[in-house]
């Protein structure tokens, strides 16, 4: 089965072509420029380099958050198009769950940091069972408070792994917190890779083995959402006042 991943969550646009298991060709780009302008000309070179036409796939994999609500919104919005367009099936992943990744053959937990704005992190927290090669869920992902959460990693009596967008800017407080047991992954295996979508949305074929509806994955309101709930409160209140 062939198959393109998009994750478009965070600055960086990361694209990959599976078949199965097997990693095809992967795209990663980390620049000014927007997932707009980028995707799909990023994508139709890495079609030509794998020698790969849009016809070829079987299934389109997405990842849907948390993240950017608009590199969320993008990233849906473009893998929704191609497998309504060619009429295969949709599969959605989850960026933390996709990041688990990073943290392969790791003694100790994995722990990705996405930058969610207003002083708080997506994360979550995972441990690796090589033996069944998954990732297991031990923190459901959550926004967190940087030290809140750091306060709480640091009670765990085992080394932890960060990876994400928010770990280059956080690595001072990590170490500050945990000490010791604060590891850190190269920047290139840290930020969000085809790759890692790939296997993600891999594993998740093999146990679901169909398409589904893919709704974005914000964890909390959008700052949209929370001015429109805000003003019809504000309105709801005046009209009771009269």
């Amino acid at each position: 089965m062939k198959y393109l991943c998009i994750d478009t969550t965070t600055k960086v646009t990361a694209l990959a072509l599976a078949e199965n298991d097997h990693l095809v060709a992967e795209g990663f780009l980390h620049t000014i420029r927007n997932h707009s302008e980028r995707l799909i000309p990023m994508l139709d070179q890495l079609l030509g380099a794998a020698a790969w036409g849009l016809n070829d796939l079987d299934l389109i994999g997405v990842v849907r958050g948390p993240g950017s609500f608009t590199g969320i919104r993008i990233g849906i919005a473009t893998a929704q198009g191609f497998a309504q367009v060619l009429k295969i099936p949709l599969l959605g992943v989850l960026s933390l769950d996709a990041l688990a990744w990073a943290g392969y053959g790791r003694s100790g937990d994995i722990v990705p940091i996405l930058d969610a704005r207003k002083n708080e992190w997506y994360t979550a927290r995972y441990s690796w069972n090589l033996s069944e090669e998954k990732a297991v869920c031990l923190d459901q992902p959550q926004a967190a408070k940087p030290g809140q959460w750091l306060e709480k990693l640091a009670a765990l009596d085992r080394p932890v792994w960060f990876a994400g967008d928010a770990v280059a800017n956080a690595r001072e407080m990590i170490r500050q917190i945990l000490g010791e047991k604060a590891c850190f992954l190269p920047e290139f295996e840290s930020l969000p890779r085809g790759a890692y979508a790939a296997r993600a949305v891999w594993e998740k074929w093999l146990e679901k083995e169909e398409g589904e509806v893919v709704v974005p994955y914000y964890i909390r309101l959008s700052e949209a959402e929370v001015t429109w709930a805000k003003r019809r409160l504000e309105r709801e209140a005046a009209a009771d006042g009269r």
